[in-house]
């Protein structure tokens, strides 16, 4: 019987393998470990998608051969640092695709997804691909979520999208976050990892 969860992160190209490598790796392998996930680092593009941006490669997943060996499978996105107290992620019903509200009820933000890899939510992430939009893959994803009933909301906490110039950071600081996600924020970034070890998470 499958048990295992997968937490699964896309960080393709330099620049953004030595951000991940300076900021998140750590952590993220930490987080895996301390809840006896296995992490899995993609570095390459699971499939050709000419003129995508490659955000729309998490819905790719179901190409590779580990991805039904899984209970349970956790994509992060790699610009997300971990915070040392975050909880185990919670267990998704079969048939659902979990994500934190973003603009709702329209969009889910596809910076956390947490799923049951099955034929659905295979079937799920080809629809999304057919979209033809070359850089909004979460808006395609959503419309095809909320059209199929498929959408589960998680907490917020584990994806708090992190900005400077808005009244959420007061609530970004100072109310405890799980997943703090610097939005390919390259200041962000080590703000938010200095954040975290200033106040011992």
């Amino acid at each position: 019987m499958k048990q295992k969860t997968a937490l699964c992160t896309i960080v393709v190209g330099a620049p953004y393998l030595k951000a991940f490598d300076q900021y998140s790796r750590k952590r993220f392998e930490d987080y895996a470990k301390r809840h006896g996930y296995d992490p899995i680092i993609l570095t390459e593009p699971v499939r050709d998608l000419p003129g995508r941006k490659f955000t729309w490669q998490k819905l790719c997943l179901p190409d590779l051969p580990w991805w039904r060996d899984y209970a349970q499978v956790a994509f992060i996105d790699a610009d997300i640092i971990i915070a040392r107290d975050a909880p185990a992620l919670p267990v998704i019903p079969e048939g659902k695709i979990a994500g934190v509200p973003d603009k709702l009820p329209y969009q889910i933000n596809s910076g956390v997804l947490v799923y049951h890899p099955d034929d659905a939510i295979k079937s799920l992430f080809d629809e999304a691909l057919l979209d033809t939009d070359p850089f909004w893959d979460q808006r395609a994803l959503s419309r095809v979520m909320l059209y199929r009933r498929m959408e589960k909301l998680l907490d917020r906490r584990f994806n708090r999208q992190f900005y400077f110039n808005c009244w959420s950071l007061w609530g970004s600081l100072f109310r405890r976050q799980w997943f703090y996600h610097a939005c390919h924020g390259k200041i962000k970034l080590p703000f938010i990892s200095n954040w975290l070890r200033f106040t011992f998470r």
